[in-house]
């Protein structure tokens, strides 16, 4: 467990608090919908959805959150202007926190931004992400706009060391604030098993005792593309999910204070290995703190628990 000497930064994303030291407040976990390749995904391109069967995803993520005590956000996903508004409109509906976007396509990302701004959303919407290449009428478009939550994805192909991506993060909180942005989370990025999976733990690390800022990460993204989970006798479902988890619990040891997992169709695994940890980390940084005569408060998983037990 880690104990930082740097005062740490807590901001609300849209009624829900991240930063801060280690165990003094939830895990948030990011789970993320209408990805290509989700059984619920129609059409990528229109937008279409089992609207039926993402609802029930939702419903059971909310309610993960409730007994654990671990917030949630949900990330929407959106191939093109169109689906980006229409996945947005929907979640808006269905889901009433934090709601972060993101796409590979700088139009729909644009949209997201247009779409919150028109419908209301700029207290709950996180915009994903500040980027090193993004392009001038993207930034336009969030510095018109009164949105003031983004992720900073620290990373670059050329970016291999963790001075590297300092240098990124530092350049692109200088930016988020040109561009209004005030309450940023710092995600340094994930490689691939191979190329360096693990320095996104350690800047993760270096963010948090250098700067004190809140950080995210989304370690899922590793085991996605190992191929030994593609190899026979490792290529199930059952084994894939054991592999997120283990990447998701091994974020959370090492001090990220929001967690992608990927698709919610595997919250239920998710909540359940990162609430145990909680556990753990409630254990131990009481016992650190004690040690080094520090007086902070930390999220108790067990009293979440007995609390959400008692409203039910």
């Amino acid at each position: 467990m880690f104990v930082f000497k740097k005062d740490q930064q807590t901001y609300d994303f849209g009624g829900v608090k991240i930063g801060g030291h280690p165990g003094e407040n939830p895990t948030v976990l990011i789970g993320g919908l209408f990805f290509k390749g989700q059984p619920i995904v129609e059409n990528t391109r229109a937008g279409k959805f089992d609207k039926k069967e993402a609802k029930k995803w939702v419903e059971e993520a909310v309610s993960l959150q409730t007994i654990t005590g671990h917030p949630l956000i949900v990330e929407v996903y959106g191939r093109t202007p169109k689906a980006m508004e229409t996945h947005l409109s929907w979640l808006a509906e269905e889901f009433d926190g934090p709601i972060m976007f993101e796409s590979v396509n700088t139009d729909a990302r644009i949209r997201g931004i247009q779409y919150c701004e028109e419908s209301g959303l700029q207290e709950r919407a996180i915009f994903n992400s500040l980027i090193s290449s993004i392009r001038p009428e993207e930034q336009e478009a969030l510095k018109a706009s009164s949105l003031n939550k983004a992720v900073v994805l620290g990373w670059s192909p050329k970016a291999i060391s963790l001075p590297e991506r300092m240098e990124i993060v530092m350049d692109l909180l200088t930016m988020a604030g040109d561009l209004g942005v005030e309450k940023v989370l710092v995600d340094p990025g994930i490689v691939p098993i191979g190329a360096g999976y693990g320095l996104g733990y350690r800047t993760t690390l270096a963010v948090k005792s250098e700067l004190g800022l809140p950080t995210c990460l989304a370690p899922h993204n590793a085991p996605s593309a190992w191929r030994l989970l593609k190899r026979s006798g490792f290529d199930s479902d059952s084994t894939h999910t054991a592999a997120i988890v283990a990447s998701t619990v091994a974020a959370q040891l090492f001090a990220s204070d929001a967690i992608f997992y990927g698709s919610m169709i595997r919250s239920r695994e998710v909540f359940t290995a990162v609430s145990l940890i909680a556990h753990a980390m409630f254990s131990a940084l009481g016992e650190a703190n004690r040690a080094l005569g520090v007086e902070r408060p930390l999220f108790d998983p067990e009293k979440a628990y007995v609390e959400a037990r008692d409203e039910t």
